[in-house]
């Protein structure tokens, strides 16, 4: 590689560690304005019956007629609260209207910091937000009577249009909340019960960078869909800063159910009847709780969140009669094995919350993750679970990767016979290429051999990515030093010009020199041409810089398969394949390899 080419590089690689960075310098996010501890959030006026921007790949929505502007509930003066507790979780509620927060025992706040009285807080959904689960939006506007039970809640108000709102909740086993709202008229004459959101959670993230993995959930009867906070920031590929969009509001279509999440927890609402003539409404909001100074082994707070909430039309509500609506709220960690227990219950498809859907990489997620929890059956920690899967999935490819091997080396074998082909047949393109397939097909060469382990571990590599970037399992696993897989191994930071603090990250670069040895041991293939070769040589230095930041179990993972390469291309390094001199339509068949044939001169007659 030229010294031209080494600079470019390396202003890449600096570049690619740098952009976030110096993009935030370029273009700093905007601050958000304070907000007043006890104030609702910023509403987004007359945005109730606008037009909203939809999605890619969906219609706009159309305007609605004679939809009523809601108002949002009001948050108590005194606000007050009860719990209902059970083995996995606290549902703390709230007179504003609903559950106001979900913990989550088990789950520490920050795993790396230890797990005793240092630590004490747990994870928190819907932290530092005013509107409560199931507040009603546009109806609820008085204080709600409040009455606790051991398993179950019940909190009743009279609205001042006359609507009675009363709103049950009774916990589950597996993180499942149950809750029923009943909207009844208590006057003797017709009254108009306004248009209203349902609000069902806010989402932030569990931390700051690392996996952009949060936002708003729903299934349409058909694939879930999402959005998150850089749907509503409008950037153009992702980076420079675009026209924000105020709000969103999705078509008319079924809801099976709707929801928030972040990298691995989530809080999603099943209509028990189905959502009939519901869409989701979703924007941005403002914690409450941001300005407040952060202790250590605080929960992290965003500077924004996504809001998710179900949205009803208006509609008369005749003396004496009332809406019931029933929901299932499941408010939990990401474990696989307990959603897809509940996808097969409610047939509903809840476990997409995961992000396994996708036909190739979810298969192999799902895979491996089952295999994974079940090696931590036996007694495993999850780094060596990580381990063993990588020995396992090496043991499977090995004869795929002996064959390949032997492949490449009889191609490099045949070659002084393949260019005699290509010399022969090089004005005749057809048949240059139908002869060298029959010439391979019939010397057992396979031209895409020294690929195909590597293609076949593509899947697995973002089976893995997949997997590792929602499983809550690998979440504050530890390893050597790395006291939480499924963050970077980060054991120090240093300073660093324009970024503030450089991480030091151990096993990316392990990563890297297991990559650099890899790459020096395997044999080039002979068709290549140099820079090709050189490209081979310098592409670990790129997958140092693309998976620096990635989580520690991912790292391992790619590390150990490096090394098993390494040992089994020592193992296949003797093996030795040898070509024949001759082959059949050789203009060289009866000359020995390496020396050219001369033709006689044709002496004249005398």
């Amino acid at each position: 590689m030229d010294r031209t080419a080494i600079i470019v590089v390396t202003i890449c690689v600096i570049l690619l560690f740098t952009w976030p960075a110096l993009l935030e310098k370029i273009s700093p996010t905007p601050p958000r304005p304070p907000q007043p501890t006890n104030a609702p959030p910023a509403q987004v006026t007359g945005q109730t019956n606008a037009p909203t921007a939809a999605p890619l790949g969906q219609a706009q929505p159309a305007q609605l007629p004679g939809a009523a502007t809601t108002r949002p509930p009001v948050v108590p003066e005194t606000e007050l609260f009860e719990s209902i507790e059970t083995d996995d979780v606290v549902y703390t509620f709230s007179n504003a209207g609903g559950l106001k927060t979900v913990a989550f025992t088990g789950h520490k706040a920050k795993p790396c910091n230890g797990n005793g009285a240092s630590n004490p807080e747990v994870i928190q959904l819907n932290r530092g937000v005013d509107l409560p689960l199931f507040a009603l939006d546009g109806v609820d506007d008085t204080a709600f009577a409040v009455t606790p039970g051991r398993d179950r809640l019940a909190m009743v108000s009279t609205n001042q249009a006359g609507i009675r709102i009363t709103k049950e909740f009774s916990a589950g086993t597996n993180y499942l909340l149950h809750t029923t709202i009943t909207l009844a008229n208590t006057k003797k004459e017709p009254v108009t019960l306004n248009q209203r959101r349902l609000m069902l959670g806010t989402a932030m993230p569990l931390q700051p960078g690392g996996y952009p993995v949060w936002g708003a959930q729903w299934h349409n009867g058909e694939e879930m869909q999402d959005i998150d906070e850089g749907w509503f920031a409008n950037r153009t590929l992702g980076c420079f800063p675009g026209t924000p969009r105020p709000d969103f509001l999705s078509l008319g279509q079924a809801v099976k159910w709707v929801g928030i999440h972040n990298r691995f927890f989530a809080m999603t609402t099943m209509p028990m009847e189905g959502a009939d003539g519901g869409q989701v409404y979703s924007r941005k909001t403002t914690p409450r709780l941001l300005n407040e100074p952060q202790e250590e082994g605080e929960q992290y707070l965003h500077h924004t969140g996504v809001l998710a909430s179900l949205q009803y039309e208006a509609k008369i509500l005749q003396a004496g009669e009332s809406v019931v609506q029933q929901f299932t709220t499941y408010a939990g960690p990401k474990e696989f094995r307990t959603l897809e227990a509940h996808a097969q219950t409610y047939q509903n498809g809840i476990d997409s919350i995961m992000g396994f859907d996708t036909p190739v990489f979810g298969f192999f997620a799902k895979l491996l993750l089952r295999s994974m929890n079940g090696l931590h059956g036996f007694g495993l920690g999850y780094a060596m679970c990580i381990i063993v899967i990588t020995i396992i999935i090496k043991i499977l490819f090995w004869p795929l990767t002996k064959a390949s091997t032997v492949s490449m080396k009889r191609m490099a074998a045949y070659q002084p016979q393949m260019a005699e082909i290509r010399e022969k047949y090089k004005e005749d393109p057809q048949k240059l290429n139908k002869r060298m397939m029959e010439f391979m097909r019939e010397h057992k060469i396979n031209p895409m051999g020294g690929c195909l382990p590597i293609l076949i571990q593509i899947p697995v590599f973002f089976g893995f990515f997949t997997m590792l970037r929602s499983a809550v399992e690998l979440r504050g696993a530890q390893f050597l030093w790395a006291c939480d897989l499924s963050q970077t191994d980060t054991i120090a930071k240093i300073p660093f010009p324009l970024i503030g603090e450089f991480p030091i990250n151990p096993l990316p670069l392990i990563m890297g020199v297991t990559m650099l040895l890899q790459a020096r041991m395997t044999p080039v293939s002979p068709t290549a041409d140099p820079t090709q070769q050189k490209i081979m040589k310098y592409m670990p230095l790129m997958f140092i810089v693309i998976l620096y930041n990635f989580s520690a179990g991912l790292t391992l993972y790619w590390t150990v398969q490096n090394m098993l390469s390494i040992l089994q291309t020592k193992l296949t390094k003797n093996i030795v394949v040898e070509a024949p001199v001759k082959i059949s339509d050789s203009p060289l068949a009866k000359q020995p390899r390496g020396k050219s044939k001369k033709k006689k001169k044709s002496k004249p007659k005398s």
